[in-house]
């Protein structure tokens, strides 16, 4: 089992830096108008995306694994939203040409080759469609010794500085795009997602408890210089 398997098992909507809570601060901040076409990709248990869809967006989310993707079909019929849910990567998106408006992701890019997802976002957007992607980030540069250990457990591709970031960026077709200051991650409060499923044999499993144990140890030896940016791109 790897880490993204393990994610979808224990049913984890928000595992991204900030959590939930982030996530909704940042929705605020865009302020999507109803009926935006909203495209987010790596939507995991669907949290997210329902959310979107709470405030009268279009939703489209699409996530590669399969058993995220039947707990957020799952948690969009329980909350009665219409999203529309798709098996998809984010290198290789099964839609057309400027389909949407706006492209939502968090903490997924760093899990793609190159800049492939980059610039999938770029092609589904329509123009002038915006790009809003929250992303793992560091403060300072990674020896080789310490991306090998993220690389091998989490599977990362991108293991980036904010200007670094911002450089892959600008080598995009993306005609603008800024980033928002480093944020060190930083313990969170209790989330309670009361349409969360868990895989409650997991916790049986001798070797997903050694995966959860290295996961802590992991966060908490990088936690100094672990956190995040939103890198905010817009379509011309």
């Amino acid at each position: 089992m790897d880490y993204h398997s393990l994610l979808a098992r224990l049913g984890e909507g928000s595992a991204h830096p900030g959590g939930f809570q982030a996530t909704k601060e940042l929705i605020g901040q865009i302020h999507f108008p109803r009926g935006t076409k909203v495209l987010e990709v790596g939507c995991g248990t669907g949290r997210t995306a329902c959310y979107l869809a709470s405030l009268g967006c279009s939703v489209t989310a699409i996530d590669r694994n399969e058993n995220m993707i039947q707990k957020a079909a799952y948690r969009a019929k329980i909350s009665e939203l219409p999203v529309r849910i798709l098996q998809a990567d984010a290198a290789s998106m099964p839609f057309s040409d400027e389909t949407f408006d706006a492209v939502f992701t968090e903490s997924v890019t760093a899990f793609t080759k190159g800049s492939s997802a980059i610039s999938e976002y770029w092609r589904v957007l329509k123009p002038k469609g915006v790009l809003y992607d929250r992303e793992l980030a560091f403060a300072v540069k990674l020896t080789t010794v310490q991306k090998k250990k993220l690389q091998s457990f989490y599977g990362l591709h991108h293991l980036r500085t904010v200007p670094e970031w911002l450089k892959l960026m600008s080598k995009s077709k993306f005609n603008k795009h800024s980033a928002s200051p480093f944020l060190q991650m930083k313990q969170l409060a209790g989330d309670d997602d009361p349409l969360r499923v868990i895989d409650h044999e997991l916790f049986t499993k001798p070797d997903v408890i050694a995966m959860m144990m290295t996961n802590e140890r992991l966060l908490s030896n990088f936690s100094n210089v672990m956190g995040s940016v939103v890198i905010t791109a817009w379509k011309g």
